[in-house]
């Protein structure tokens, strides 16, 4: 079995390629852009702009044979109807936000840590739809992205970007889990599980046996 990993940028784009790799498929990658920053341009651009990006990637996925997408990036998924996009070519597309709403049903409080607020918002859409009564404290910090691409080690970046008050104010605020709200955090997974007592969820593995699903 063959996925098409599409991504926000080459590094998140291989993040999920190994993801799926290490389930035994095989994978090639796709990135929509180059930086995050280059990327949260696009998300808070045009919608036309972005659909036409995302759709130029889903022709060449399809021109080379390929059925099935994992769009591993939690903010682009947020700012495109993937599944749309991926409907009109007959190609099967998974994202974030199908795990998102499974979570939903298992908590009634959650701290979300997202890359950006589009990533924020679109988690928090995804729950609130998959249960109305959940409640969704979010944080959002591209500069977490900008330090996972460069290399920072995580306990650097937890200490540098203030994570541990990230964690107690959601745990102030009544959260049951922190959950990751973007694919580049399982980088920083233990550096946050040091810091709370919460569980700390990373959604990825759930997305990849899905995108591995008859």
């Amino acid at each position: 079995m063959n996925i098409a990993v599409i991504a926000g940028t080459p590094v998140d784009t291989q993040m999920g390629v190994e993801l799926v790799k290490s389930r035994g498929a095989e994978a090639l990658g796709f990135p929509v852009s180059q930086t995050p920053g280059e990327q949260t341009a696009l998300q808070t651009g045009p919608r036309p702009a972005r659909e036409a990006a995302v759709g130029a990637i889903l022709d060449e996925i399809k021109a080379r044979g390929m059925e099935r997408v994992l769009l591993y990036c939690n903010s682009l998924s947020a700012s495109v109807d993937a599944r749309a996009l991926a409907d009109a070519r007959g190609l099967r597309i998974w994202t974030p936000m199908d795990v998102y709403g499974e979570i939903a049903g298992q908590y009634r409080r959650v701290g979300v840590l997202a890359a950006n607020c589009q990533g924020a918002a679109g988690v928090e859409r995804a729950m609130v739809n998959a249960s109305p009564g959940i409640l969704v404290l979010g944080a959002a910090n591209l500069a977490l992205v900008q330090g996972v691409e460069a290399g920072t080690p995580p306990e650097a970046l937890a200490e540098d970007c203030g994570l541990g008050e990230v964690l107690r104010f959601f745990e102030r605020n009544g959260a049951e889990a922190a959950v990751l709200g973007c694919t580049h955090f399982p980088y920083i997974k233990e550096a946050l599980q040091r810091r709370t007592a919460l569980p700390v969820l990373d959604p990825a593995e759930r997305l990849a046996e899905l995108s591995l699903s008859p």
